[in-house]
């Protein structure tokens, strides 16, 4: 087994674990606010979704209850099963074999999921099929952590920050960021003072995301610092949300 399948395996595992450990609060920790339905009322193109990492189901229920066709994918059993106490069903398909499925008007993948790829060749060959599946005008919806915000306030011991603590009457949950030897981001948690968990993400940067989706053809490509559709700022926003359209 190479370095980098053993790595790839390692990071798996403590993925799985990480949200084998959130499912149960997961919509305390990461509910649909407001401010994203609206978001998505006023981006979304056409009556066919796909939602890449849909974890409990929070945003394909809610799409679904507005008349829309939604198919949904996760890898994690346990989050898919908690989207199937919601009724909605949950296919366990990685984002890079969206291959299988016919065309979409929009494809959604937000939550941070893009970054859960291994390297930079996984990240081009998910958008080049997206591309691919997306019909006509269709449009890509990404969110990812603005990764840059905390690189640029590394100190010597590789520590880049912390986002914001989640905290209610259900849960709290505490995060922390890391950069590695690899220059990647160590992803720190702390569930109920705890459950400690972390995984890699792939340092990928909203500037190379562009430069990708320009590369492969999408146009009108457009930037925010949230689902607000706040002005990005690489030193300020934590967010960042993508829209680029076919």
């Amino acid at each position: 087994m190479s370095d980098f399948t053993s790595y790839k395996k390692e990071n798996e595992e403590n993925m799985k674990k990480f949200y084998d450990t959130i499912a149960d609060r997961y919509d305390h920790i990461f509910p649909l606010t407001p401010i994203q339905k609206n978001f998505f009322d006023e981006e979304i193109k056409g009556k066919n979704i796909l939602d890449i990492g849909a974890a409990t189901g929070k945003l394909a229920k809610y799409l679904i209850e507005k008349g829309l066709h939604v198919s949904s994918i996760d890898i994690n059993e346990r989050l898919i099963k908690k989207a199937a106490e919601k009724g909605i069903s949950v296919m366990n398909v990685n984002m890079l074999d969206i291959d299988i499925f016919e065309s979409f008007d929009t494809i959604i993948n937000i939550g941070n999921t893009l970054p859960h790829l291994s390297n930079r060749k996984e990240i081009l060959i998910f958008l080049k099929k997206a591309y691919k599946k997306l019909k006509d005008d269709g449009r890509l919806i990404i969110q990812i952590i603005n990764f840059s915000r905390f690189t640029r306030q590394k100190d010597e011991n590789g520590f880049l920050g912390t986002l914001p603590s989640i905290e209610n009457e259900h849960v709290k949950f505490e995060r922390y960021y890391f950069l590695n030897k690899d220059n990647n981001i160590i992803f720190r948690t702390i569930l109920n003072g705890k459950h400690e968990n972390k995984e890699v993400l792939l340092n990928i940067g909203y500037s190379e995301l562009i430069k990708s989706l320009e590369k492969i053809g999408f146009r009108n490509i457009r930037i925010y610092g949230g689902f607000d559709k706040s002005a990005f700022n690489e030193e300020k926003s934590i967010p960042c949300v993508i829209i680029g359209d076919k």
